[in-house]
């Protein structure tokens, strides 16, 4: 029964890195699809939808399942719980991927913004953050998922200098509002794609240490203002 349980749960993981592959494939076109204005790779993103969205059901179902059937132990339960939760957090970076090919239509209709706003920077920094968190969780590597936490804010400040950015050119050109709003909008895709990097990562140290980090720096900023 104990061998049986835990081949099943060998299987789910095995899933959940099938699903991390794929979600990691849409964001990647769906980043190439903005880049090089290619709509055929935007619809590519919405086909992968329907995939991971298959495998987040099946990995919801079979874990849950192994909760109720299997009456794991300490180790085994925060491990089936983690990786319902990372599936969850897969499948959010997958709809953030169609939010951001269901953009690229709409830029794909306007002229191009004829400046570097740093959002093919951006996206490097978030897809690394996806990459790598998905590394710490198949290693069980801390000190990657700790580098993944560390990062954050380089696409945090990405994000608000491309909101700056944007505010200005649309304050003086207003025919660029439409384009301008709608790469607001990836912009806020891209950064909640390594928040949700950032929940795996976290994940991953309380699974190996113990360790609750989430909300971490905003209890030490709270503290230092006390």
């Amino acid at each position: 029964m104990e061998r049986h349980f835990h081949e099943e749960l060998k299987r789910l993981k095995g899933k959940l890195l099938q699903m991390g592959v794929l979600v990691e494939e849409a964001i990647e076109k769906a980043v190439r699809a903005l880049l090089e204005r290619n709509g055929s790779l935007a619809e590519e993103v919405f086909q992968d939808e329907t995939a991971i969205n298959q495998f987040e059901i099946a990995i919801d179902g079979e874990g849950h399942g192994l909760l109720a059937l299997g009456q794991p132990m300490a180790v085994d339960l925060r491990l089936i719980t983690m990786m319902l939760k990372i599936n969850t957090d897969l499948e959010r970076m997958g709809d953030h991927a169609v939010n951001i090919a269901e953009r690229t239509q709409m830029l794909i209709e306007e002229p191009p913004l004829q400046m570097n706003i740093h959002l093919a920077d951006m996206a490097k920094a978030a897809q690394s953050m996806v990459h790598d968190a998905l590394d710490s969780f198949v290693n069980a590597d801390v000190d990657t998922a700790r580098n993944v936490l560390k990062r954050d804010d380089e696409v945090d400040a990405y994000n608000d200098g491309l909101y700056s950015q944007l505010t200005t050119i649309m304050e003086k050109d207003p025919s660029l509002t439409k384009t301008g709003l709608n790469l607001v909008m990836v912009g806020h895709n891209l950064e909640r794609i390594a928040d949700l990097a950032n929940n795996i990562a976290e994940d991953v140290i309380y699974l190996k240490q113990g360790k609750e980090v989430r909300h971490r720096s905003e209890e030490s900023e709270l503290e230092s203002n006390l």
